[in-house]
């Protein structure tokens, strides 16, 4: 069922807060996969602005058709080697990205250009659900300032972890769902913040709960998974069916690199919920609920490149964690999955 005028409005305002304005040049990048709906919405909100408007068409690679998560993909993509879709997207104000870009090499080069890149691929219904909010940019950017200026992480939960590392190596990474500043990538619905950890600093015990989410699987964890962290890797994995699940996966990609400690941080949306993973088909969806929703803690593996780092390997877990406690220099920011350290509601 179509959302009509609530589709239309959400994405006016969203815009709006992308700072569209009259003469401003939106470009809408379009995949095998966008959503028709969003699609027709966002080719009408934008003129509606005073903005002119582009399509730009590109058609995926056979591999990332068949992933049901564009985050398990590593590969050339329909952008690699095509000059002519990345000029034509420097030169735009802002990219609305509704089919996946690559955070590669082409991408750094179009934000680097000062183009803003917004990208949206959840269902409509939770566009409508989870529309930005001045109150989600400022509570994002209190919790971003207060990670940036920490020096240590440590995680506990009941379920038995008990996870510390040093911080202030790498910046953070914030997103609260607007494209807002030239150069800016973000992703609508989004609200959380993270940071990766000094190398070789993480350590200690990280116990996987039933009901925590582990991506790109888009699978809740059945049973429980113990990882034994021990200078920024991850060196032992047990536990019953999910272990052995994630520690087959992950010794597939043949990479020492896809087993250390990622980005770090904690969801900081209200409107959204873990549960929601659970009703959509895997290809409908990226899983923005279950990576944002207030209080999580946010455990992730592999590469580090985004910040920065070296390391590039193509395997990379998100793994949203409920009921943990977050504590930065030893203050919370987190207790038993609510958050205590940041403005807590919209």
């Amino acid at each position: 069922m179509s959302l009509g005028p609530k589709l239309l409005d959400a994405w006016r305002v969203v815009l709006e807060q992308c700072a569209i304005r009259p003469g401003s040049t939106a470009l809408v990048l379009v995949g095998d996969n966008t959503h028709p709906d969003t699609l027709a919405a966002a080719r009408l909100a934008i003129p509606m602005l005073g903005a002119r408007l582009l399509t730009l068409e590109l058609g995926e690679p056979p591999a990332l058709r068949m992933a049901s998560e564009s985050t398990a993909y590593y590969g050339p993509t329909a952008l690699t080697g095509n000059r002519a879709a990345v000029e034509a997207m420097k030169r735009a104000d802002i990219v609305i990205d509704l089919m996946g870009l690559d955070r590669g090499t082409e991408q750094r080069e179009i934000l680097a250009a000062g183009t803003r890149i917004l990208l949206v691929k959840e269902p409509p219904e939770i566009l409508v659900r989870s529309i930005p909010t001045a109150e989600d940019k400022r509570r994002v950017k209190s919790a971003a300032a207060r990670l940036g200026r920490a020096k240590t992480m440590r995680v506990t939960s009941d379920a038995g972890t008990d996870f510390r590392a040093a911080l202030g190596e790498y910046p953070c990474l914030v997103q609260y769902g607007l494209a807002d500043e030239p150069g800016r990538w973000d992703h609508w619905p989004s609200a959380f913040v993270a940071t990766w950890p000094n190398e070789h600093s993480a350590s200690g015990t990280v116990v996987l709960a039933p009901g925590d989410t582990i991506l790109p699987f888009k699978q809740y964890v059945q049973d429980p998974v113990r990882l034994r962290v021990e200078a920024g890797y991850i060196r032992e994995i047990e536990g019953g069916f999910s272990a052995t699940y994630v520690r087959e996966y992950m010794a597939s990609f043949g990479d020492f690199e896809g087993y250390a400690v990622s980005h770090l941080g904690c969801g900081l949306q209200p409107r959204a919920h873990w549960t929601t993973l659970g009703m959509y088909d895997k290809r409908q969806t990226n899983a923005m609920d279950a990576r944002s929703f207030a209080g999580n803690f946010m455990f992730s593996t592999g590469p580090n490149g985004e910040a920065g780092g070296n390391r590039h390997t193509a395997c990379h877990l998100d793994i949203p964690m409920r009921e943990c406690s977050v504590y930065l220099d030893d203050e919370p920011i987190v207790l038993r999955g609510k958050l205590v350290g940041v403005e807590a509601n919209a």
